[in-house]
């Protein structure tokens, strides 16, 4: 049963959207995407640094 006040908001920009959906418009929905992958981009750039560092480190206790 769904009243009147049954409603979602969009998930980028706030804005009211029918119950089933998750953004209000294409450009929000892309807007998301396009932050979702620079997110990920930037989560695998630390995970490559630390590993790096880790690397670099266990390399300099060898000389040791």
């Amino acid at each position: 049963m769904v009243t009147e006040g049954d409603h979602r908001h969009c998930k980028v920009c706030g804005k009211t959207c029918g119950p089933e959906q998750e953004f209000c418009s294409k450009a929000c929905r892309a807007k998301r995407e396009t932050n979702l992958a620079t997110r990920r981009n930037y989560t695998y750039a630390m995970y490559a640094l630390i590993a790096f560092l880790v690397i670099v480190f266990g390399l300099s206790l060898i000389r040791l």
